[in-house]
């Protein structure tokens, strides 16, 4: 290689090396972010596939980063017309809130706008004037107005057509069960709020295999100690198929569940779909503000070691939670991906 060739090398490198930090410090504060930039936000990161040996429903919860209780990514934008998309032609399935849920739908609201305003000012813009407060969206151009006598849209629409996250409102009944009081889930897999609302938490997970026996009574516990100062998340993951050439609303809205038969799969056409899903206690209104962030990665994106993993997680499955789950229509072709991927790149690095 002759020196301009090197020097070429060395420009690029340097050039690489500073998009990359640049992302970097972008991605780790808000403050930096405006719709200029916002294409170069990655996703906050999600949890990995912890390749657990033996099956189990677990609650898997830990300290909120409240830093990032709502986040922005490069994705804010295809994300938002979808919302936009299916709160005009879909709303009653997608948003649905009980009369008493309005303190809380209206604290959410509050919350999430000083968040967005505080965490992302280049972005958000907030003017309050008396008990009204009038919100702008500099990425998408729209302004919401609420905490007037008329306002025009609901609380917890205006809340989900500002973040990325799906939003719900979790109350406490007579019998000391929390149901779904409110729910913004636009992103539902297998569901519609049309159908859930007023369900309680344990009815809701009734077709979850092993729900009941292994965690009903330790997320009872958890939801009734949650308090303002200890917010919490977990995640989890399902997977899906799509078609080819499916949009991404027939992706992220999947109220009919996630697989589809008579399919010829290909690694690209079968998703690991995350969910980050965050727990607060809102103090005035004494109810659960619950957010669902949703992360697609295709099974030929994820890393080696999450293949390795999410291979032991499927092989450990017993047969109804692999029913339960659509095995039948990836599990080979997915297997047969992480088996050939693993060997491949177990060569690449011997020969390295």
């Amino acid at each position: 290689m002759n020196t301009l060739s090197l020097a070429a090398c060395a420009v690029l490198a340097v050039f690489l090396i500073g998009q990359l930090v640049r992302r970097v410090i972008i991605s780790r504060s808000g403050r930096n972010v405006t719709p200029e930039n916002v294409k170069c936000i990655a996703p906050y990161p999600v949890q990995p596939i912890k390749g657990r040996e033996r099956y189990r429903v677990m609650m898997d919860m830990r300290k909120l980063d409240m830093e990032n209780w709502l986040t922005i990514d490069k994705y804010y934008m295809d994300e938002h017309r979808v919302r936009s998309k299916l709160l005009e032609k879909e709303k009653s399935k997608v948003l649905q809130c009980l009369p008493e849920s309005y303190e809380g739908c209206m604290e959410m609201l509050e919350e999430v706008v000083e968040f967005l305003c505080r965490q992302f000012p280049n972005v958000f813009e907030c003017r309050k004037h008396g008990n009204e407060t009038t919100v702008y969206n500099r990425m998408t151009g729209e302004t919401f107005v609420f905490g007037t006598d008329n306002d025009q849209i609901g609380p917890l629409e205006i809340a989900v057509r500002l973040t990325m996250e799906d939003l719900s409102v979790l109350m406490k009944n007579s019998d000391g069960e929390y149901y779904l009081a409110a729910s913004a889930s636009l992103f539902p897999v297998g569901w519609t709020v049309e159908e859930r609302i007023g369900w309680t938490i344990s009815k809701l997970h009734d077709p979850v295999p092993l729900w009941h026996q292994q965690v009903a009574s330790s997320v009872s516990k958890f939801l009734g100690r949650l308090t303002p100062a200890s917010p919490m998340e977990r995640s989890n993951y399902f997977i899906e198929v799509r078609r080819p050439n499916e949009e991404l609303l027939e992706t992220l809205y999947r109220p009919n569940g996630l697989v589809e038969e008579g399919m010829d799969l290909s690694p690209r056409d079968i998703i690991i779909r995350r969910e980050r899903q965050t727990f607060r206690r809102l103090p005035r209104s004494d109810t659960i503000a619950f957010g669902v962030k949703t992360f697609l990665t295709t099974l030929d994106e994820l890393p080696l070691e999450e293949l390795k993993n999410l291979e032991k997680e499927i092989k450990s499955w017993p047969d109804f939670v692999g029913e339960y789950k659509g095995k039948a229509v990836w599990g080979a072709k997915a297997l047969e991906f992480c088996k050939e991927r693993t060997k491949m790149l177990g060569c690449e690095k011997v020969e390295v």
